[in-house]
């Protein structure tokens, strides 16, 4: 990576290099169970339990279902469910495995990888997109992603397919790669509602580019259609699944609330938490020197940084819009998309300081000798990050829901209690816990930690419950009158209270 350009093999080498790299990192977490990374635990139980439905059920794409939707079909409100049915899939050639859909996200990882480079390479030179891919393969964020059992690797893919497609139209002026661009859009779309501020980055660039005089052009009127139709279609059916089935992961109805408000926007803390998070996350810490050192780089005429700095206003935008989520440890996963552009500014920065790497008289040491304690310094704060992925977060849930497995009948519904509460901070929460349903391969309902009384488990027992299940401690003491009630009218034959998991038979 120095002053010359690379030839075309070597480039080739060592991009193939980079993403080799990129999956070897992510690999050991292929097979970690889904308990690795707290506050993933549930998300990763509820994909993989819609996965597990899939392969029971029929493939029916049309209707995913849940297991908390009590007597019901558990058939939600969600997004597109594309990347639990490929894994669904997978598991007819190979049984159901969790590793097999951490393996899905993988394999979205490394085309992602690839892709970006191609996005990279076209709006930057040959070693600074080096770089940048080196900077993105190696982002803590992407890794924690690149191998989860969640849809961000999937979206991830076409969001950034979409990104080089319009920029290809855009240079190129061939149709074919604007109809991609809104094909990949769209399944980003589908995908994860939330990549729809993609399209403020694709109006930015046309601003740049022609000003208003894009209006006119009737091929971006039909890009805009095909990428939103999709997804407007598909979210007005998942709509009427809550209004029929009253299941929602909290997309339009119901369920919990992402959105901001002014509370947030003036609040000091919020965007010290937006900071803090993206620092550590996306940067490990040390990369924001290399950021700020291409954004110094960049200064001159010749370095374009507009991309990034379209992304940065945009993904800061979209940060104000979900700030509920945003702002928490518990939703990073809503920051994957400020990972491209912030390799992309990261870039020039890490190649000015090894710039001159390849010159044999290596005429500015110090620099090169800045870099190299940079690099240093990254890899030290992402591996620092990577440790803590492997630190497991919900295994006593998972020794709950096989104890359920062993003493509950299959066919019968249960009542899951839950320290997460319908209402939180005064909105909407989802309180579900996924995790006793998954691995007890059970159905019935959750109960949230504010409803802890007998009328309330008395309604489910009306509806068709015939175990309750509870594992806080400090719930069951808080709340005598529902243990009482479970004295009078259950029989408990779990490892009990005492051991995190009380089960009972409801008389």
């Amino acid at each position: 990576m120095g002053e010359s350009p690379p030839d075309r093999l070597t480039e080739r080498r060592i991009v193939a290099l980079l993403i080799v790299l990129g999956l070897l990192i992510r690999l050991p977490l292929v097979f970690a169970p889904l308990t690795y990374s707290n506050s993933d635990d549930w998300r990763q139980a509820d994909t993989a339990s819609i996965a597990r439905n899939f392969y029971e059920n029929g493939f029916n794409l049309l209707y995913p279902q849940i297991n908390w939707g009590g007597s019901g079909p558990g058939y939600v409100e969600t997004e597109f469910q594309l990347y639990p049915f490929l894994t669904a899939l997978l598991y007819l050639v190979f049984g159901e495995q969790v590793w097999l859909g951490r393996l899905v996200s993988l394999l979205f990882m490394g085309l992602t990888s690839a892709m970006f480079y191609r996005l990279a390479r076209r709006t930057t030179s040959p070693q600074v997109a080096l770089w940048a891919l080196f900077f993105f393969v190696i982002a803590p964020l992407g890794v924690r992603y690149g191998v989860a059992y969640m849809p961000e690797a999937t979206v991830f893919f076409f969001y950034i397919a979409a990104l080089y497609l319009f920029r290809r139209w855009l240079d190129d002026d061939e149709t074919r790669f604007l109809w991609l661009a809104g094909a990949s859009t769209a399944l980003a779309i589908l995908v994860k509602p939330t990549a729809i501020h993609i399209g403020l980055i694709f109006l930015l660039q046309l601003i740049e580019r022609h000003r208003l005089r894009f209006l006119s052009n009737w091929r971006l009127w039909a890009f805009g259609a095909v990428s939103l139709l999709p997804g407007v279609l598909w979210y007005l059916h998942a709509r009427n699944l809550y209004l029929t089935y009253g299941n929602t992961f909290g997309l339009l109805s119901g369920g919990d609330s992402k959105l901001g408000s002014l509370d947030y926007w003036l609040s000091p803390r919020f965007y010290f938490n937006l900071l803090e998070l993206d620092a550590r996350w996306i940067f490990g810490w040390a990369g924001v020197l290399a950021l700020l050192i291409g954004l110094a780089v960049c200064m001159r005429p010749d370095c374009h940084l507009t991309l990034p700095i379209f992304g940065a206003i945009t993904v800061f935008i979209y940060y104000m819009i979900v700030a509920r989520y945003a702002q928490a440890s518990w939703g990073i996963q809503y920051h994957i998309y400020a990972v491209p552009y912030a390799a992309l500014g990261a870039g020039p920065g890490l190649e000015w300081l090894f710039k001159g790497w390849r010159d044999k008289t290596l005429r500015q040491p110090p620099r090169v000798l800045a870099g190299v304690a940079l690099l240093v310094l990254i890899l030290a704060g992402g591996a620092y990050v990577y440790r803590g992925l492997l630190v497991p977060s919900g295994e006593h849930l998972m020794a709950c829901g096989e104890q359920v497995a062993e003493v509950v009948p299959e066919d019968a519904l249960i009542v899951a209690s839950t320290t997460s509460t319908a209402i939180q901070d005064g909105v909407s929460n989802n309180y579900q816990e996924p995790q006793i349903f998954f691995y007890s391969n059970r159905r019935g309902w959750s109960l949230p930690a504010e409803q802890h009384q007998p009328e309330r488990l008395e309604q489910y027992r009306a509806a068709g419950a015939r175990y309750f299940v509870i594992y806080s401690e400090e719930l069951y003491e808080n709340n005598p009158a529902l243990a009482g009630y479970l004295d009078a009218n259950g029989e408990q034959i779990g490892p009990g209270i005492d051991a995190g998991c009380a089960i009972y038979r409801l008389k």
